[in-house]
């Protein structure tokens, strides 16, 4: 049988056919090309709309989280916000205390008590304005920040208006209107604290954090106490003007000796340079709305840890309301010595109807150096 050989197929093609080959593909385009270009209309569709699902999805979720976060934050503010309310409220009820008991306290430490409630609301005032509000906060900040300015402004007034009452200045009308005036500001504080408490507790609840409560506090609880009439009365008990009250109480507000302190042990115990006797100075202030006559004054000197007590007495002939005055006592021999302590008492009064008297006695414990010193 006859075999035809097959032709045998060059291994390279010619540089024609390789030019034919690169004009066919520019030339008609089969079915088959066509197809390999990408895919399916149908899969271009599909992957649109599953990215279309998948940024609703995730756009979603962005906007949830972005909601939580906001909530935490105004639930942190809250926080920050409560421990300084509760710092006022504090300062609130001391106040209170103060001025529903202020004819059983002294003029001084009225004064002293005060201050460190001015000092006090003026740091809680500064450190309100460094408190960072949230977005779901504003416009609440500006309310909390004007109670606590009033407040600082309340008590400088009520201090200006009581203190002028006890030191006798006889401008009671001008004292009156003061306190009033600065009544009025703590009242209006109150009033102020309320509306930020309510608006921040609905946002709170808005954020379902309805079970975080905002801090309460209150300087004034009755608000007719501010009125002018309410205040004049007040201050007419305080004066013994018009209501006739009469007030009586002494204090030492002074207690010297010569020779005098010229050091310390590490214990607080004063050291006085030797000297055979020594000198005690005593000032008595009458801190009542009446005179007292014959205020007595008791100096007394024990030794710690042994010794035999020393006392001398003298007596104020009279002591008008508000005055003060100074007594001497002199030749008081002192225990000598680093081993022994000196406990030096005064005592003055108390007078006749007097009801404090925690003021009216003043210590002092020294050593006295020994003469070889």
């Amino acid at each position: 049988m006859a075999r035809f050989s097959q032709p045998r197929q060059p291994r390279y093609s010619t540089g024609r056919r390789k030019k034919s080959a690169t004009r066919g593909r520019t030339g008609p385009v089969s079915p088959t090309s066509v197809r390999r270009r990408g895919p399916a209309p149908i899969l271009i569709i599909a992957g649109v709309i599953v990215l279309l699902i998948f940024c609703w999805i995730f756009g979603r979720g962005c906007a949830s989280n972005q909601d939580a976060r906001e909530n935490e934050q105004l639930r942190s503010y809250t926080s920050k916000a409560n421990k300084i309310i509760n710092r006022s409220a504090a300062v609130g009820s001391q106040f209170d205390n103060l001025r529903n008991g202020v004819k059983d306290i002294s003029r001084d430490e009225v004064a002293s008590r005060l201050d460190q409630m001015i000092t006090t609301n003026k740091q809680i005032a500064a450190d309100s304005k460094k408190v960072v509000v949230p977005k779901k906060a504003v416009g609440l900040q500006p309310l909390l920040q004007v109670c606590f300015d009033m407040r600082v402004q309340g008590i400088e007034k009520y201090r200006s208006a009581i203190l002028d009452v006890l030191d006798k200045k006889n401008n009671l009308d001008e004292s009156t209107a003061t306190m009033s005036q600065g009544l009025l500001q703590l009242a209006v504080s109150d009033a102020t604290l309320q509306s930020y408490r309510g608006e921040l507790d609905a946002r709170l609840k808005e954020a379902k954090f309805g079970f975080d409560k905002v801090a309460d506090s209150v300087y004034l609880p009755k608000t007719e106490d501010a009125l002018t009439a309410s205040v004049s009365q007040y201050l007419g008990a305080l004066s013994g003007a018009e209501s006739g009250n009469l007030l009586h109480g002494v204090a030492v507000v002074g207690l010297s000796t010569s020779p005098a302190r010229v050091d310390s042990t590490e214990s607080g115990v004063s050291v006085l340079p030797y000297s055979k006797t020594f000198t005690v100075k005593v000032s008595v202030q009458n801190q009542g709305n009446q005179p007292e006559d014959n205020v007595p004054v008791v100096v007394t000197l024990e030794v710690q840890p042994e010794g035999t007590p020393q006392k001398k007495t003298q007596k104020i002939t009279r002591l008008k309301a508000g005055e003060t005055a100074s007594l001497v006592f002199e030749d008081i021999t002192p225990a000598t010595g680093s081993d022994k302590v000196n406990v030096l008492s005064v005592k003055a009064g108390p007078v006749s109807g007097e009801k404090r008297t925690d003021n009216n006695e003043m210590q002092i414990k020294f050593i006295m150096q020994a003469a070889t010193q």
